[in-house]
């Protein structure tokens, strides 16, 4: 207890709230409801200042608040001394300092004093008594709820005050902050089982065989059926979403591993002191515990060149009393002494004295959930914007082709249920001459005749431009007669039969009839082709070309230069039938087998021409004919009828296309065609809209 009483009042403004005696030591002055006087403003800090009295003397220590102490007009720099009638100023609040001073011993009055004023002075004790406080009306004194910034559980903790001089250097309170490190094993394990199953979960999905499954959706939408099941459950992205988030709590974990809260206050010279100062004189230069706490209770360390006193109980002991009665501990070059509840101390090392005191735990006011919002909202920002773009990464195709939209995916059969408007009945349209694949090559699509190749016709004649012609009724089958072969007689019939053999016809081949017909009016040795039907040589044999009698082909009984099995004449100009051009009932022309690609009767609704539509499609007629080129290469027999529905977009560009229906057998040729049309633009439909086009292509191997 101090020599001094202070009387304070506190104004707010000019209104007087609060008038308070104190005799402590330590005055507190801040907005903390635990100080001696609260003064409840943002202008004023937890720990604003503290007024200390020491013998004779009282001083205001400013704490370093941002609005600083205001002593009778003027700001204090750091600490001050403090007069009866001072006023200090903590933002709108004035503290008027009073000292009260003691009373001495009346003597009793003379004899003139009037009767009752010396009944007044007798009746007065003779005892010091302080002077009346202000004359000023008593108010009640601020309720202040412990509660709110102590914890009420008994529970203590050590207040360590390092003071050099008048000055505060450092306010620590051993105990107050628990260690979290018992928490790191549960961050951990969590941490670690989220990022064991996300990185289960991520391989499991992954090593599925998605590539196949991919195959076997784009089959079913070909072919119209029902998709197949995936091989795994498609949470891949989920699985490393759930062992990123593993990651916060193995860091958290991680942290706590390493949180090491010393439940000692430490002085020395080394990096985890709690107060550094120099070492000379300390058992422990680099941290000499000057408190040891062990959960609430604690002690006082000290050594034989520190000073100071222990108050408890009422009774203030020097150290050097404590040491000397044997109430403190020896530990060898220190001494160790256990605070009791409520005690009080006072150590000076060198120039520094420390104040420890026994005071109720802080109450949290703010956490540091609230504290550190900013850090938490920048970083789960940053955690949902990059877990969105792995998201986006993860979906992501691995092929470019396959970013198409959701509709090309659809399955075909429901192509056939889109509503459309009814049409009138149409004529079948001929495809353009331009389109159909031209069999005009000399010698028809007749097949080449085994042998070595030979020139045809008369070999006496002059004339190279007679066509040939074999005489016989216009609805007969023409064929070649038996001629002399060599080979073939001498297999059949001997030598005899071979010497006995007539010449036949001036067309013939072992593997003709037993006489030769045709169609024409008469036999004429001519060639192959020619302008009329004449006596040639020197353009045709069997072939067109050499000095044999065969066609250098593998064709029994027949002539041309193509590889149908037909006796060809002519130019052979168009895909029907007969000796000369056209399409006639009988044997077609003779010429080279080439893949056929026709365009069928298109159906079109909506504002654009089909002649326009057949016209883009022709100019892109070599991509339909490569897609069926590649079926052709695994089945050379392919054929069918693919008809193709697409939709042409309101900019000319094609967003849809579907295989509506197709008879190949390899279902490959529609997607590849159906892709090739994706690709294709037209021209923009009038007023914007959409055209709906279903196009069919027969394909016929030639």
């Amino acid at each position: 207890m101090s020599t001094k009483t202070l009387a304070i009042k506190v104004f707010y403004g000019d209104q007087l709230v609060d008038t308070q005696t104190l005799t402590q030591d330590v005055i507190k002055i801040g907005k903390l409801k635990s100080s001696h006087i609260c003064l409840d403003d943002e202008a004023v800090a937890r720990m604003h200042a503290v007024i200390e009295v020491s013998g004779e003397e009282v001083r205001v220590i400013d704490l370093g608040s941002a609005a600083g102490t205001v002593l009778n007009s003027n700001r204090i720099d750091k600490n001050a001394v403090l007069h009866d009638g001072d006023q200090l100023t903590f933002g709108p609040y004035r503290l008027e300092i009073g000292f009260v001073k003691q009373a001495v011993a009346a003597a009793p009055p003379p004899a003139q004093v009037a009767a009752p004023v010396a009944a007044a002075v007798a009746a007065a004790p003779l005892a010091a008594a302080p002077l009346a406080a202000p004359l000023a009306p008593q108010r009640a004194p601020i309720q202040i709820d412990l509660s709110e910034v102590e914890v009420q559980s008994g529970a203590r903790v050590a207040e360590v005050v390092a003071m050099y001089g008048s000055t505060v250097l450092d306010v620590h309170h051993v105990g107050q902050i628990k260690s979290k490190k018992s928490q790191a094993p549960v961050f951990l394990a969590i941490g670690g089982a989220m990022i064991l199953a996300g990185a289960g979960i991520f391989f499991s999905d992954v090593n599925q065989d998605w590539n196949g499954y991919a195959d076997k959706v784009k089959e079913s939408i070909d072919q119209g059926t029902p998709k197949p099941a995936p091989p795994g459950n498609g949470l891949a992205a989920l699985g490393m979403l759930l062992a990123i988030a593993g990651l916060a709590p193995l860091s958290l974990g991680m942290i706590r591993t390493g949180d090491g809260v010393s439940k000692n206050y430490t002085i020395g010279e080394g990096h985890g002191a709690s107060f550094h100062v120099p070492p000379a004189g300390l058992p422990e230069p680099a941290g000499f515990p000057l408190v040891r706490g062990s959960d609430h209770d604690f002690a006082l360390n000290f050594t034989q060149n520190m000073t100071g006193e222990v108050t408890f109980d009422g009774q203030t002991i020097p150290l050097q009393q404590l040491v000397a009665t044997g109430r403190a501990g020896n530990q060898g070059s220190s001494f160790s002494f256990p605070l009791p509840p409520g005690a009080t101390a006072r150590v000076k090392y060198q120039d520094v004295t420390f104040y420890v005191n026994s005071v109720a735990p802080g109450a949290v006011i703010k956490g540091g959930s609230e504290t550190d919002k900013p850090f938490w909202i920048y970083n789960g920002g940053s955690f949902a914007v990059i877990g969105s773009l792995l998201v986006m990464a993860h979906l992501i195709p691995n092929e470019a082709g396959e970013l198409s939209l959701d509709e090309l995916m659809e399955e075909n059969r429901f192509v056939g249920y889109i509503n459309q408007p009814d049409k009138p009945e149409e004529e079948e349209e001929p495809p353009p001459e331009d389109m159909e694949n031209s069999d005009d090559e000399a010698g028809g699509t007749g097949q080449r005749h085994k042998g070595e190749e030979g020139k045809m016709g008369k070999p006496t004649s002059k004339s190279k431009s007679g066509l040939y012609a074999m005489k016989g009724p216009k609805d007969a089958i023409p064929q070649m007669a038996r001629n002399f072969d060599p080979d073939m007689a001498a297999r059949q019939a001997g030598i005899l039969g071979v010497m006995g053999q007539t010449s036949g016809h001036f067309l013939a081949s072992p593997y003709g009839g037993a006489f030769a017909v045709g169609n024409d009016d008469a036999d004429v040795w001519g060639g192959l082709t020619g302008t009329e039907v004449g006596e040639a040589y020197g353009v045709g044999g069997l072939g067109l070309v050499g000095t044999g009698r065969g066609g250098g082909g593998t064709g029994e009984g027949t002539i041309g230069l193509g590889n149908t099995g037909l006796i060809g004449k002519g130019g052979g100009g168009g895909t029907g039938s007969g000796y000369g051009r056209g399409a006639g009932a009988g044997f077609g022309g003779r010429g080279t087998r080439v893949p056929t690609v026709r365009q069928a009767k298109a159906e079109v609704q909506g504002a654009l021409d089909k002649d326009i539509i057949r016209r883009i499609v022709r100019a892109h007629i070599n991509e339909v004919r490569y897609c069926y080129n590649q079926a052709l290469a695994r089945d050379p027999n392919a054929k069918g009828r693919v008809a193709v529905q697409f939709t042409i977009g309101g900019t000319g560009k094609v967003p849809t296309a579907v295989v509506q229906e197709s008879t190949m057998k390899d279902p490959a040729v529609g997607t590849c065609i159906a892709q090739a049309v994706r690709r294709w633009t037209f021209p923009k439909p009038e007023g914007g809209g959409s055209v709906i086009v279903s196009y069919p292509f027969v394909l016929e191997p030639g």
